[in-house]
């Protein structure tokens, strides 16, 4: 059984804006008489000091483009962004001129500023200075945003009877969760439980992998599903705790013989909107494909995206792909 663990936050692989996870590389902001207003990408709102017959345009502007002194200037008058603060969050970061200069840092942004074509002939000091401190802004909510004290380790192993153990459960017997679908699970080799005593969704998800069984019994063996009751929990780049539902383990009969261990969430319908970053992470699990070599034998650690009954088709499909499987 493969999973992570919860451990303090390593900067020091770090070496770019990419590496912290921010993907914003461009702003656009409004002239206006010498006063720049920032606009959002999709809504722009100019303070009327243009004529209505005047065209806005715009006009993209690396910041390698921008005077090194525009940008360094803007820098001092922000405290987010004082040398000693960066090593904090950049530790590889050599000087502030590496982060001016540097494409994997300020260099490799842009800012599109909006105005009449005169405007945009006649750019000052001062637009530059103003469209860098909107730019510096939003720069530091986006790294505050992506900043946490802790992480998602690599990858540990440990026996599965170690980590999956019998225990009791307590549930009302009038909840929809006290049928535990024995008549379907109890007796068959492939579920390591006697009995699912899951929620709707997760029944659901049960009953379509009993319906693939035969499919997948074509091309591996030692397959086992697993229901996990709060035993397991997996962690992501930001360090918060998930624990899927279920995870799945089959070995490839023939080729490579790779085992795959399968991390599963069903979720239903009132949920999947306010889980989404669980859903981001299964899909960074699946498309990363850690592979793992013990003595001779290979494991794959993936994931698919969440199971809901009203997506079924389209997660049958995820499921096969992962798996390498056809219909």
């Amino acid at each position: 059984m493969f999973f992570n663990k919860k451990v303090p936050k390593n900067f020091s692989n770090i070496q770019s804006f990419k590496d912290f996870g921010l993907k914003k590389t461009d702003i656009r902001y409004t002239l206006s008489s010498g006063i720049g207003k920032m606009s959002s990408a999709l809504n722009f709102e100019l303070e009327n000091t243009t004529s209505n017959d005047e065209v806005l345009k715009q006009k993209s502007i690396s910041l390698e483009e921008i005077p090194f002194h525009n940008i360094h200037f803007a820098l001092t008058k922000n405290p987010f962004f004082r040398f000693d603060k960066l090593k904090h969050y950049f530790p590889n970061l050599k000087s502030i001129k590496e982060f001016i200069e540097h494409e994997a840092y300020l260099a490799g942004l842009k800012i599109t500023l909006c105005g009449t074509a005169n405007r945009l002939l006649e750019i000052t000091f001062d637009d530059y200075l103003f469209a860098l401190q909107d730019l510096l802004q939003q720069l530091e909510s986006e790294i505050k945003g992506n900043s946490t004290e802790f992480e998602g380790s690599e990858y540990i192993q440990e026996y599965v009877h170690k980590v999956f153990k019998d225990k009791p459960i307590r549930i009302n017997k009038y909840d929809d969760r006290a049928n535990g679908q024995e008549s379907l699970v109890a007796n068959e080799p492939w579920y390591a439980y006697n009995a699912n005593y899951g929620t709707s969704e997760e029944k659901k998800f049960v009953e379509l992998f009993a319906k693939r069984f035969e499919s997948l019994n074509q091309k591996f063996e030692n397959i086992y599903l697993i229901r996990n009751e709060r035993e397991l929990k997996i962690y992501d780049k930001f360090g918060r705790a998930f624990e899927p539902d279920f995870v799945l383990f089959c070995k490839q009969i023939e080729q490579e013989q790779i085992t795959y261990q399968v991390f599963i969430e069903p979720k239903g319908n009132g949920y999947i909107a306010n889980d989404k970053w669980k859903e981001d992470f299964l899909k960074e699990i699946q498309q990363s494909k850690k592979t793992i070599q013990i003595e001779t034998n290979s494991y794959l650690i993936t994931a698919v995206p969440f199971y809901n009954f009203n997506n079924e088709n389209e997660f049958e499909k995820e499921l096969e792909s992962t798996l390498l499987l056809k219909k």
